[in-house]
């Protein structure tokens, strides 16, 4: 089935994608205008969004929906001719197993900052085709209701950082006027790291995370601070961390030190947890301070960390390089 027959038989099931075309650009597959001049909107109603888990590879490494996914056979045909011609089934597998040979090309000194940056070091081995495909999943989906779901046709469109929102409303849409190629911003609210481990390339972000750290605060006991950002309560207009404590210790999920979009948020947040575990304001700020600092000391060790494999031209070490001076920019 063609992308063009994908695209009409999207439009039949009830998916809306006006004033747009599906064709391969300089990113791959992406959408692009018809009549710049008209608006652009495109929507993939709940019923045909579907669950990752709903999905299985067969040995012939091909996408299938599971039965127990009960959906009607027309709607089987889509996903899974969906997946072959324009999801997994365009060198899904391929690129993950590439991903994976510039990970382990990556310096051994770096290995020590992706843990403390919220990444992981490459395996020995490549991953096998399930876990690939998870991979390929998790760059794809989208949280609706607290619940992941992979979005046909929308995940095609390409990542800008001025790009047009994802509206969640009785599935996800997207609308808007573009001159050529359609673009979306995929997470406005993440930090860099996090964007480029998710998403395997880097891109201009709005929010800095701390690195992981532990820190001995004499009367109050040791405060971990990690960087699951996915562990978050919702107060006042803001993120905060989820927090946790135990005999002697106060866990922070994350600790925010930069958001353009809301420039005094991170340190009020942090100040007034700080506060609420009995932390004067005036070694909270100070405590705020060294954790900026500390986290700009680690990003330059890094730069130059990653000189090694910029110098064997390691395209990912470019790419780190400069996702960590992004984040500079945003702490300076």
């Amino acid at each position: 089935m063609s992308a063009v027959e994908l695209l009409s038989q999207y439009r039949a099931l009830g998916g809306v994608a006006d004033n747009v075309q599906l064709r391969q650009g300089p990113h791959g597959w992406g959408l692009f205008v018809v009549d710049p001049d008209q608006p652009v909107r495109v929507f993939t109603p709940t019923h045909l969004l579907i669950a990752p888990q709903d999905l299985r590879l067969t040995r012939q490494g091909h996408v299938q929906v599971r039965p127990q996914a009960g959906l009607s056979p027309d709607l089987v045909c889509f996903h899974e001719a969906y997946q072959r011609e324009l999801g997994w089934g365009a060198a899904g597998l391929a690129r993950s197993v590439r991903q994976h040979r510039q990970w382990q090309a990556l310096p051994e000194a770096l290995r020590p900052f992706l843990s403390l940056l919220g990444g992981r070091a490459a395996s020995a081995q490549a991953p096998t085709p399930e876990q690939a495909f998870e991979t390929h999943c998790i760059s794809r989906q989208i949280a609706v209701n607290g619940h992941s779901r992979l979005m046909p046709v929308l995940e095609l469109i390409n990542h800008a950082p001025d790009g047009a929102p994802y509206v969640v409303d009785q599935g996800i849409s997207l609308r808007g006027r573009f001159t050529d190629e359609v673009w979306a911003c995929y997470r406005r609210q993440m930090d860099g790291f996090h964007f480029f481990f998710n998403y395997h390339f880097a891109s201009p972000c709005r929010v800095v995370l701390s690195c992981a750290v532990t820190i001995e605060l004499p009367g109050l006991g040791v405060l971990r601070i990690g960087r699951d950002d996915g562990q978050v309560e919702h107060r006042q207009g803001a993120s905060w961390p989820r927090v946790t404590t135990h005999p002697g210790e106060i866990h922070l999920s994350f600790v925010a030190l930069s958001n353009q979009d809301a420039p005094t948020q991170p340190r009020e947040v942090f100040m007034r947890l700080m506060a609420e575990h009995g932390l004067p304001t005036t070694r909270g700020h100070a405590l705020f301070d060294g954790l900026i600092a500390h986290h700009r000391q680690v990003l330059q060790a890094f730069i130059q960390a990653c000189e090694v494999g910029a110098r064997a031209d390691v395209g990912l070490a470019h790419q780190l390089q400069q996702v960590a001076r992004g984040q500079l920019a945003l702490t300076a």
